[in-house]
């Protein structure tokens, strides 16, 4: 009898367990998908500035990652400007979209926006362009903090936000005088985010822009300073 009682409640507790199991399972599975930008929040902005002029036309693009499973056919996400925008379209950006594809078996995408260099008053400020991301039939929205992203558009020189480490390593303390030498030296300004792979290229390029400074010190405008050779290159 006792036997008979324990067998009984194994099995109850086992088919407990299962049904428990069974039940969040179908939790973690039916849950609708959701839309995201993966690498900003509403308190962040992406910067891009023409003041290379190397460039009067670029493209930045935006990561969107996806909460939910892989799916096995094409989904769109969906975008649209905020009313906070102060750029304007065809003068300072293009958006391509607002449907973006996602597809089949991918969890991220980007939100591709063309950047136009037409606005003369770009030298002496700059404008924004806010977006947001839209529900639809595929993604509810995900993160509320990570539902807007606004990209800063302007012809200012901006220092880039990874100059004091590890960028201070190749070319020292950092003014506007020597940015601008920078980009003459290289060719190119630099991205909005470190990049791994042109370690080398800083470390050869600090040393030629150290040469130069060498040669022949700059005077920056907006510190009224002399900038030299003043740090050790790599």
């Amino acid at each position: 009898m006792r036997k008979d009682l324990i067998t009984l409640l194994i099995s109850v507790t086992v088919g407990i367990t299962l049904v428990g199991c069974a039940e969040n399972e179908r939790m973690v599975y039916s849950a609708p998908s959701a839309v995201y930008f993966s690498e900003m929040t509403s308190d962040d902005s992406l910067q891009y500035s023409f003041a290379s002029g190397l460039k009067t036309v670029d493209t930045v693009s935006i990561p969107i990652m996806i909460i939910g499973e892989k799916v096995d056919y094409e989904r769109h996400v969906f975008v649209e400007v905020d009313p906070a925008t102060t750029a304007q379209e065809e003068v300072h950006y293009k958006l391509v979209g607002p449907q973006i594809s996602l597809p089949a078996g991918a969890v991220k995408t980007t939100v591709d926006v063309v950047v136009l260099d037409q606005d003369p008053s770009l030298e002496y400020g700059s404008v924004a362009l806010v977006l947001k991301l839209k529900s639809n039939d595929y993604f509810e929205l995900g993160f509320p903090e990570q539902l807007l992203a606004r990209l800063i558009i302007t012809k200012q020189l901006v220092k880039p936000s990874y100059w004091e480490m590890p960028l201070s390593l190749y070319y020292g303390r950092y003014t506007k005088a020597k940015h601008r030498l920078c980009i003459q030296v290289q060719g190119f300004d630099f991205p909005e985010a470190f990049d791994m792979s042109k370690v080398g290229d800083y470390i050869s390029y600090g040393r030629m822009v150290y040469n130069s400074l060498l040669k022949e010190p700059l005077w920056d405008e907006e510190t009224q300073t002399t900038v030299t050779a003043d740090w050790v290159p790599l």
